[in-house]
C-alpha cells in the first residue's frame, strides 16, 4: 500500500505542477478560472490515478472518482489557498515563462504551481493508495494463480442440458417404438 501510495503521490505532483505551470505561464490568474482548473484536473486525476479508465470494468469507479475529485479538488484548493501562508523558497520569475510573474506576496498556497501540486498530490495518494488490486492480479503477481479456474459448478448426475442431444434422443425413442409395433 505504501508503494501505491508514493507513486501516487508522484503522479498527482506530477499532473498538479503541469495544471499550475500551464495557468501560470498563460498568465491566467483569476481566481474564478483556478477553481475551474481545480475541477477540471479532478476529473483528469481520476482518469489516471487509482485504477485507470483503460483497465478491464473500469469506467463506473472512474466514473465515480470524477465526480468527487471535481468536488473535492476546488475545495481542497480553497483550503490550501487559505491555510498555507509560507513563502516561496524559491524565485517564480527564473522559471521559464514565468518572467513577467510579480513575486510580491506570493505563497505556496497562492502560488499556482505549488497550491495546484498539493492539492492534485493529496488526491492522487487518496485514489492509488485506496486501489486495492484484485484477488487475480494478486495471485498472479505471487505466482499462485498459474491455472485459471472454472467458477462454473457441474453437479455428478446433473440431467443433460443440451436441447439437440434430448431431440435426437427422442427420435431415436419413437424409431425403435414404431419398430416394436
Amino acid at each position: 500500500m505504501l508503494a501505491r501510495l508514493i507513486v501516487g503521490l508522484f503522479k498527482g505532483l506530477l499532473v498538479g505542477v503541469l495544471v499550475g505551470y500551464g495557468l501560470a505561464a498563460a498568465g491566467l490568474t483569476a481566481t474564478w478560472l483556478a477553481y475551474i482548473a481545480a475541477v477540471v484536473m479532478g476529473m483528469l486525476l481520476a482518469l489516471v490515478a487509482g485504477k485507470p479508465i483503460w483497465a478491464k470494468d473500469a469506467r463506473i469507479e472512474v466514473g465515480m472518482k470524477a465526480a468527487a475529485g471535481a468536488v473535492i479538488a476546488p475545495l481542497l484548493l480553497l483550503a490550501v489557498r487559505s491555510l498555507i501562508h509560507v513563502g516561496l523558497p524559491f524565485d517564480p520569475t527564473s522559471l521559464p515563462g514565468l518572467a513577467s510573474l510579480s513575486a510580491e506576496g506570493l505563497t505556496l498556497g497562492t502560488f499556482s504551481v505549488t497550491a495546484f501540486a498539493m492539492v492534485a498530490a493529496a488526491l492522487a495518494a487518496f485514489y492509488d493508495a485506496d486501489n486495492s488490486p484484485t484477488p487475480e492480479s494478486q495471485a498472479t503477481a505471487s505466482g499462485k494463480g498459474a491455472t485459471k479456474s472454472n467458477p462454473q459448478r457441474i453437479e455428478a448426475g446433473a440431467p443433460n442440458l443440451n436441447v439437440e442431444d434430448d431431440v435426437d434422443a427422442a427420435e431415436s425413442e419413437s424409431v425403435q417404438q414404431k419398430r416394436r409395433s
